[in-house]
């Protein structure tokens, strides 16, 4: 699958990078991060740098990535420079002589990190936050292919598996033949540890597998994804086994018709805030508001939570070529929960959802 989808181009990366750079009088950036140096060059190995001034782009890595970083650099003007630690300190310092400002990702580097490289070098050092990950909210069209794809994967997934749920299987044995069908199914690896939380488990919104036997009459959340050549999907479904008592009929019919609410109201222009506040407001008229105790989506892409964050209190502006989701969830200590999401593509016109599992929730 993956050597079907469209290759992503880089080179514009970087002017929009020194855009920004030069909207705050920045001359140098330089970051560590694995995920900014993936999007900025290609390279995805696990230790580097990426220097980057008004017209000069290097990637500092050692003798390891040699070969790699030539590789997945190609298209683009970063110059890699292969050395130790020493000799890529040494080679910030010389290129940054003249600089008076270099800026560093604050929320992406440790302190100390911040600290020596300030008494290495002559420019003052510069926190910065969200400049790259501002940039990322947008999503190039090779860049949804990936999440498209990997969307795909976790749906067949589903689709194959979903009848098993019946079987009285362990959360971890359903959860761990979720993962072996994605990445069976094409995925490179998954997004996150996939959650499989039934009958009382699942009033924990994050609760990990366990060795409960899923039995008739629970209700039973799923929330996983796949990876695609490092992109990101994100969808949870809630069914019930069997018939279900009323409760839990009510929960699911409330967050299901919640999340619906949710994504019609993601289009171009409405603030992250609206859409919350539509799943919210109609949980709470159904009395089940104070059930709801997490935001109600988050970006998705390269990380499996980025920008833009979908809650009461974001003031963002949601706008086209986005990719959110979108994901209401109900949770009764004692009893179980509810959650269903998607994730979601702001258009011009409104949105698509990518992941398209059907929602009848009985098995």
């Amino acid at each position: 699958m993956i050597r079907d989808l469209p290759p992503i181009e880089r080179e514009h990366r970087l002017a929009l990078l020194r855009g920004s750079m030069s909207d705050r009088s920045i001359e140098s950036f330089l970051t560590s991060d694995t995920v900014s140096l993936r999007w900025l060059s290609g390279f995805t190995g696990s230790a580097g740098k990426l220097l980057i001034g008004e017209d000069s782009a290097y990637l500092l890595t050692d003798g390891r990535y040699a070969e790699q970083a030539e590789i997945e650099t190609q298209g683009t003007e970063i110059k890699v420079c292969i050395g130790g630690m020493n000799e890529q300190n040494a080679l910030i310092a010389s290129h940054l002589e003249e600089c008076k400002t270099v800026a560093l990702e604050a929320d992406r580097i440790s302190w100390m990190e911040a600290e020596e490289l300030r008494e290495r070098i002559k420019p003052e050092v510069l926190p910065t936050s969200g400049i790259i990950a501002n940039l990322r909210k947008f999503k190039e069209s090779a860049e949804i292919a990936r999440i498209e794809a990997a969307a795909t994967i976790a749906d067949q997934a589903l689709a194959q598996l979903r009848p098993e749920l019946g079987n009285q299987p362990t959360e971890i044995e359903f959860a761990r033949a979720l993962d072996h069908a994605m990445l069976t199914g094409g995925a490179d690896g998954l997004s996150f540890e996939t959650i499989c939380a039934s009958g009382p488990n699942a009033a924990l919104p994050h609760a990990k597998p366990s060795h409960r036997v899923i039995a008739p009459g629970d209700l039973v959340i799923l929330d996983f994804g796949a990876l695609v050549d490092g992109y990101h999907s994100d969808m949870t479904r809630t069914f019930i086994i069997g018939d279900g008592d009323e409760q839990s009929w009510v929960m699911l019919e409330a967050v299901t018709d919640a999340q619906e609410l949710g994504y019609q109201s993601v289009q171009p222009g409405a603030t992250a805030s609206e859409v919350d506040s539509a799943c919210r407001s109609h949980l709470e008229l159904l009395g089940l508001a104070d059930h709801f105790v997490h935001g109600t989506g988050h970006g998705v892409g390269l990380e499996i939570h980025e920008e833009p964050w979908i809650n009461a209190q974001s003031a963002t502006i949601l706008e086209e070529g986005q990719v959110v989701t979108v994901e209401p969830g109900v949770y009764r200590p004692g009893f179980g929960g509810v959650r269903v999401e998607d994730t979601v593509l702001i258009t011009s016109s409104g949105a698509r959802r990518l992941t398209s599992a059907p929602k009848d929730s009985l098995v």
